[in-house]
């Protein structure tokens, strides 16, 4: 039998994409960044990678794997297609619904994303360690930190933590010759609300960071004048936009701590306004298969062939964008409206800021305008996509690794105390 591997983990599972960091035996920590949808494969019987195909197989797991659960987070036996594998399949994709009011926390996809995401690091870790596949089973005991917008994760922590912790979970890889096993024991879970992990990243990447946020508020016309980096890394009292795929979450900090009392949830996010311009570029006779396509074809560079229609897509979307800007403003006045004047920093990030910060920018910084004056507006700090989009997952995997810490030093407080006796 082969040594349990010891596995800390924090996994983002997004409406768009599965951003995780996990560290494997105490070493160096790896991320894992894959499309958040699978392919239903109801037939198993296809080629199997052997031989000098398998360590390639092996890096591109999350691209390539086949896999299926038997755990009480999956209901479904059936076998999944991951990444582009799934989406090249042509195969019924299994995707979050960013229109559905199911929450994650009760949907097999969840489960299914974060049983793969271990089950391909534990395969990848096997794999540098012996160069050889697995012939016995491979164990597992994993600590993990993970997260629901702030709607869901007031109503479904509990239930969401119960699939998981303290249970086995057995994921079967099929893309080799002999089917690879690997049993997970999750023994700790660590739910959070999307956007108010990221504060925790935010906070960790210290003054550069924050230097670098002010600089970019004042290209806007934000003088802040005597305002420091220092000064913003020690505001206790804060208000995050997440701006997600499927949802905005609009997490608040009151003296230093998350309060979910008056932290809410818009249930759109940049996926909505793709999925909106996509019904009406179908009416255009512009098809697009999937907001995927569509969000491809926007970061595409343009050539003479395609420029007429891609303006005329740009222009649909932007119309779309400042649709959206005017909800989300509305949403944050309702939040502001309920912390009071307290609030001394805004934070905007996430997967889907970038897109919309040329409208959305501006409009925030409007906005604050009207609270008091120009003189006493709050700064809004607008992250870039080098940091946004992986906040949640590097603030989720600080508090998983900040968890095992303290239980691990707990636990040997009691068996120094028990050696004593």
């Amino acid at each position: 039998m082969n040594d349990v591997m010891k596995m800390i983990a924090g996994l983002d599972i997004g409406n768009g994409y599965v951003k995780g960091t996990i560290e494997v035996d105490g070493g160096e920590p790896s991320v894992v960044d894959f499309l958040s949808g699978v392919a239903i494969e109801t037939n198993s019987a296809g080629l199997k990678v052997k031989g000098n195909d398998i360590p390639f197989e092996i890096d591109n797991i999350y691209n390539t794997m086949e896999a299926s659960f038997d755990s009480p987070a999956v209901e479904s036996r059936t076998s999944r297609l991951f990444g582009q594998r799934g989406v090249r399949s042509g195969k019924a994709m299994e995707e979050f619904d960013v229109a559905s009011t199911i929450s994650k926390a009760q949907q097999d996809l969840s489960g299914i994303l974060v049983l793969g995401s271990l089950a391909g690091k534990a395969l990848q870790a096997f794999y540098e360690k012996h160069h050889t596949l697995p012939s016995e089973v491979v164990q597992v005991d994993a600590r993990i930190a993970v997260a629901l917008p702030i709607t869901e994760y007031k109503t479904q922590r509990k239930m969401y933590i119960e699939k998981f912790r303290g249970k086995r979970h057995m994921v079967s890889v099929h893309n080799f010759e002999n089917t690879v096993r690997i049993e997970i024991l999750v023994s700790d879970v660590q739910v959070l609300a999307e956007g108010a992990s990221a504060q925790y990243a935010i906070v960790s990447h210290g003054e550069p960071l924050m230097n670098a946020l002010l600089e970019d508020l004042h290209a806007h016309g934000e003088a802040l004048e005597g305002v420091t980096a220092a000064d913003i890394l020690a505001a206790e009292n804060t208000i995050g936009i997440d701006i997600g795929e499927g949802t905005v979450n609009f997490p608040v900090f009151q003296d230093g701590r998350f309060n979910p009392d008056v932290s809410i949830t818009f249930s759109k996010g940049y996926g909505t306004i793709l999925e909106q311009a996509r019904e009406r570029l179908q009416i255009m006779n512009m098809q697009y298969p999937s907001r995927k396509a569509l969000a491809d074809f926007m970061l595409s560079t343009p050539n003479a062939l395609n420029k007429a229609r891609r303006n005329r897509v740009q222009q649909v979307v932007v119309e779309e964008i400042e649709g959206f800007v005017q909800e989300l403003c509305l949403q944050l006045r309702k939040v502001i409206s309920r912390v009071g004047a307290y609030t001394e920093v805004v934070y905007v990030y996430g997967g889907g800021a970038n897109p919309v910060k040329e409208q959305l920018y501006p409009a925030l910084l409007n906005m604050m305008r009207q609270f008091g004056g120009e003189d006493v507006s709050y700064p809004i700090l607008y992250l870039d996509s080098t940091y946004s989009r992986h906040l949640n997952r590097e603030g989720l995997f600080i508090v998983a690794k900040e968890v095992a810490a303290q239980q691990a030093a707990q636990a040997k407080k009691v068996q120094t105390a028990q050696s004593a006796q």
